[in-house]
Parts: C-alpha cells; sequence; structure tokens
C-alpha cells in the first residue's frame, strides 16, 4: 500500500540546531532499505520543518516502525499548513 508519512521537528530560534531524534541512515537501517527518499518543507518563520518519507509499497510492518519512530500519516495539504511560531504583538501606549 502507497503511504506518505511526516515527521514534524520545531527549534525556538532560527540560529538554533535542529533537535535530532534520529538520522536517516537509522530509519533506513529500521525499513531495511539501502536509502530513503524524503522531501522537507519549512514554515514560513523557518522554526518548523516536516520531514515527509514516501513508501510506495509499504507494509504493515513498515507502518509500525515508521509511527514507532514518531512519524504520523501524512494527508493532504499537510506540505502546506505547517504551524508557524506564534506572533507575541507588543501594544505600546
Amino acid at each position: 500500500m502507497m503511504q506518505d508519512f511526516y515527521f514534524e521537528k520545531t527549534r525556538n530560534n532560527v540560529d538554533d540546531d535542529w533537535p535530532e531524534s534520529f538520522t536517516l541512515d537509522d530509519l533506513a537501517k529500521a525499513l531495511n532499505v539501502e536509502r530513503v527518499s524524503y522531501r522537507i518543507y519549512y514554515s514560513r518563520d523557518n522554526l518548523t520543518l516536516r520531514l515527509f518519507v514516501f513508501r510506495a509499497y509499504c507494509t504493515p510492518a513498515e507502518m509500525e516502525t515508521m509511527t514507532s519512530m514518531g512519524f504520523v500519516f501524512a494527508q493532504d495539504g499537510d506540505t502546506e499548513n505547517i504551524p508557524d511560531k506564534p506572533v507575541e504583538e507588543e501594544i505600546k501606549e
């Protein structure tokens, strides 16, 4: 079954590194493949990223592996609706 998954990372400041939870090599080993095809989309404020992985022939075991690593099933529009960090407005009197 074809399935898209994504994993979301958020950082507090654009100068910070992205939090590391696993590498793409770790993911490839977990799925028992040589390499994993992926796409990355960023929020406009560059504080949130979504790592998308497409599995053309996804087995139930692969689905379980992906979700146990923190991936969620991607839906239509998940590349466009990445949340930006709320802007705090300063009220000047």
